[in-house]
């Protein structure tokens, strides 16, 4: 009798270590819980939408752009692997132009291709390009419906004003705004704007890291 229960109780034990295993392995490639804590923002691209803390890089390889890993574009991603819980930055071009950067995370327990992992983060600088980098391309990029080429800061008050009320303001040393940093649905938006011409320099979307950890 008692060897019986013993063996019932080591089948018990055996069939809840297979399924521990079991869900740990099939949890392996899914986003960590607290991303059900964001609501993705759009970015669309040339015509190309992905959303910033859901899309993964292959949407916009998908769209017809391209993923460089230099700012030169020289270098694609092309069956690259990232290693687990980790990021990494990349460039989305298309016929030479720079079209943003973009940062993406593994946040699995194990290596993934590229195009597997999620996009956190997407920003493009109106700024004139540095040394060895090639020319920037804005006119067809949407930032959750918006184009904000050419926006001055009052532009910006107005159009996000309609979208959250959870703004910081960052001043210049002339006391005017130099950056107005929005948080929507736990995403953070900060628009940059130029010392001189008052007109948005740069625009960053992204979602702050422990939402992936």
């Amino acid at each position: 009798m008692l060897k019986k229960i013993g063996r019932k109780i080591l089948a018990v034990l055996i069939i809840i270590i297979i399924t521990i295993l079991f869900n740990k392995c099939s949890n392996s490639h899914k986003p960590r819980s607290r991303l059900n804590e964001i609501k993705p923002l759009s970015v669309t691209v040339e015509g190309v939408e992905f959303k910033v803390g859901q899309s993964k890089l292959g949407a916009i390889l998908d769209g017809g752009l391209l993923i460089s890993s230099n700012t030169s574009l020289e270098k694609d991603t092309n069956g690259l692997q990232l290693e687990k819980m980790t990021y990494y930055l990349a460039v989305i071009n298309k016929d030479g132009y720079n079209l943003g950067q973009v940062n993406f995370v593994n946040n699995t327990e194990q290596s993934i291709g590229y195009r597997d992992c999620i996009i956190s983060e997407y920003e493009m600088n109106f700024e004139k390009a540095e040394a060895g980098i090639k020319k920037n391309k804005y006119d067809n990029i949407l930032i959750d419906g918006v184009n904000f080429k050419g926006k001055t800061i009052n532009d910006v008050k107005n159009i996000m004003s309609k979208k959250t009320e959870d703004v910081d303001e960052i001043l210049q040393p002339d006391g005017s705004i130099g950056i107005l940093s929005y948080e929507i649905e736990n995403i953070s938006v900060s628009i940059s704007f130029d010392y001189t011409t008052k007109i948005v320099s740069k625009v960053n979307i992204y979602v702050p890291n422990t939402y992936f950890e």
